[in-house]
């Protein structure tokens, strides 16, 4: 049964529509991620790469039935069925590649250099694999079957008599792709819903230490961060430093509560029993215990506050890299919608060749134009998430809690929280970062300094002098506070990390340094040889008045001279032309002056020819006068 002429007039009009919105969907694609450096990530770079294979699939998709109408043998029809097979099965090849970033970042820690290193991998495989069957399929041809590319109802494709290429070379290698993809998002799913796991377990950690506490009668709502007189603090006076607030418990301690203020480092006098005295240490026992006595340094902060962001910036990462991997998933989800009708469609053709289904041939004509549109929609999520996120994240770092203290958000507690962020995650956040330059010698150098110092600021915030504030808690829950240490200097080192390389990037010293390589090196290069072309010579700064006007006269004066040689040349070879001329001129007035004179010899003979005729006939004149006289004469 074939079509009617109303129903292919239907699906021609769909064709259409869809190919023009999704060449709409594209062009917004091409010209924001072009015009704006907001768009210019990862994976949105791949997106633009696969909208430029949407584009020309919608190209031929818009043709529709005029490539039929126009014949199968017609360059038409054979070029939109080579659109078709080349360029269609690319989006999901591009959805592949997507899944694999996923897949790489999670698993394998690839950043986002490493993983713009593998784009043009990306396009070669992505573009140049369907590239092959759709060019061998130009050259073809059958008695029996004809050529490949002919008539497939919906527009020029492979024309029914190869209908088995369409599920070998076309749909079954699609849903390859497509089982990969989704095995790639299962086992990214798996992982992430494992680390959403851990990360809710942080939720109830606090309880769990509240509870634990109040067993043992101890409540500590923050802690404090202090060295003794011969110890060094590690703690820089003007940044504030989170700590996680932990608390500790002894059967065998009296009930007591302890309440840390926090603040800037300052020195405390020494106070025996006066609790009013000692603001940054209040103590109360139901039984007689010893006093607390303090000369110390004060490392005051706002933990308890601080933990608490800590625990919802955790939330809000695990929320962020679940959006991230939902992202590139709707890709996956939008190739499903595309590729599931189609895929029905041709199957039942291929089981049923004479009967044509103009539900299924409608639904596929609907959905492949549309993947342009799809990639386009999904494009655009990110701008309408990654806002939001970011008010809350910011928020969350310098919104103040009525309940807490207020405190000064430093640089380096951003950088903490950017640390905190990144966490379990944090493979997901670096494929958003921008490409860094290679580091050179003085960079490099830099980089090598503060490693350095930070390795030794770690060392000097050793357990003994960190155990030293805290004497209770080393002497009956070590193992408690010794994890405390190590989570201090573990955030320390990450945040003064992520805070560097925040400066690095935000003045971009890399680049700046790298500059300055350049501009020594070739300055030792003209100091060396001279004039910085490497060449021999004198310093420019070395020579005299005179030299130095020839010096910058000469490149003139050479430029003038190759010109007035040029057109020396060219007037020589004017000249030499012109005497040929001359030359020729005169050989043809010598031949004329030749041929002349033979005329005018000519001449002169016959001239003279003519004067001696005509003497002799004056002679035969008189001859007769002379007669006619005789006889005239009387009597003759």
């Amino acid at each position: 049964m074939s079509p009617s002429p109303d129903q292919l007039l239907a699906i021609s009009i769909t064709e259409r529509v869809c190919s023009a919105i999704s060449l709409v969907g594209t062009f917004v694609i091409v010209t924001t991620f072009i015009g704006s450096r907001s768009f210019r990530k990862p994976i949105n770079r791949l997106v633009f790469y696969a909208s430029w294979g949407n584009m020309m699939a919608n190209i031929a998709t818009l043709i529709s039935q005029s490539g039929i109408h126009a014949g199968v043998g017609s360059p038409l029809c054979q070029f939109q069925a080579f659109f078709i097979q080349w360029f269609m099965p690319a989006d999901a090849l591009w959805t592949f590649a997507m899944a694999c970033n996923v897949y790489l970042t999670f698993f394998h820690n690839y950043n986002s250099d490493r993983l713009r290193g593998l784009e043009r991998k990306y396009v070669i495989g992505c573009y140049g694999l369907p590239f092959i069957p759709a060019f061998i399929y130009f050259f073809i041809h059958t008695p029996t079957r004809g050529r490949i590319y002919g008539s497939a109802i919906l527009w020029c494709w492979v024309a029914r008599p190869w209908s088995f290429l369409r599920i070998a070379l076309f749909y079954g290698p699609v849903w390859f792709v497509i089982s990969l993809t989704f095995a790639i998002y299962l086992r990214a799913g798996s992982a992430i819903y494992q680390k959403r796991r851990e990360l809710r377990t942080l939720d109830t950690f606090d309880t769990l230490e509240t509870e634990i506490a109040t067993l043992a009668g101890i409540q500590v709502t923050s802690e404090i961060a202090c060295s003794t007189p011969e110890r060094q603090s590690v703690a820089d006076p003007n940044v504030d430093i989170p700590v996680p607030a932990r608390s500790f418990s002894s059967s065998h301690l009296s009930p007591y509560s302890v309440t840390i203020e926090g603040g800037m480092m300052d020195e405390i006098s020494t106070y025996q029993n006066s609790e009013e005295r000692l603001p940054s240490i209040q103590a109360s026992s139901t039984n007689p215990g010893p006093r607390l006595s303090v000369s110390q340094k004060t490392c005051r902060s706002n933990s308890a506050d601080m933990y608490s962001q800590q625990r919802g910036i955790n939330r809000e990462a695990s929320s962020a890299a679940w959006a991230y991997t939902k992202y590139a998933m709707l890709f996956f989800i939008a190739l499903l919608v595309t590729w599931v009708p189609s895929t029905v469609n041709r199957v039942y053709a291929l089981a049923r060749p004479d009967d044509f289904s103009f539900g299924l041939n409608y639904t596929a004509s609907f959905v492949l134009p549309l993947q342009g549109f799809w990639n386009s929609l999904i494009y655009d999520i990110p701008r309408l998430q990654i806002p939001k996120y970011q008010k809350h994240k910011h928020n969350s770092l310098i919104t103040p809690d009525n309940s807490t203290p207020q405190h000064k958000t430093t640089p380096i507690n951003k950088a903490h929280a950017h640390n905190t962020m990144a966490g379990p995650n944090s493979h997901t956040a670096t494929t958003t970062e921008l490409p860094a330059q290679t580091p050179g010698l003085r960079a490099s150098r830099l980089h090598q300094v503060f490693d350095q110092a930070l390795a030794r600021t770690l060392r000097a915030n050793s357990y003994a002098n960190f155990s030293g504030c805290f004497p209770t808690p080393a002497r009956h829950v070590p193992a408690s506070l010794e994890s405390v240490w190590r989570q201090l200097n573990a955030k320390l080192e990450e945040s003064a990390k992520a805070e560097f390389e925040e400066i690095l990037e935000e003045r971009e010293a890399v680049r700046h340094l790298n500059d300055l390589d350049r501009l020594v090196a070739e300055a030792r290069v003209r100091k060396e040889n001279g004039n910085g072309e490497g060449g021999g010579g004198n310093a420019p700064h070395t020579l005299g008045a005179e030299e130095l006007y020839k010096a910058h006269l000469t490149p003139y004066l050479r430029e003038a001279e190759a010109t007035l040689n040029g057109k020396l040349e060219e007037t020589h070879a004017q000249n030499a032309e012109l005497a040929q001329t001359v030359q020729a001129q005169r050989r043809e007035i010598e031949k004329l002056l030749a041929h002349l004179e033979s005329v005018v010899t000519d001449i002169e003979g016959a001239a003279t020819a003519a004067a001696e005729f005509s003497k002799e006939h004056h002679i035969r004149q008189d001859a007769i006068q002379m007669d006619r006289e005789v006889h005239a004469r009387p009597g003759a």
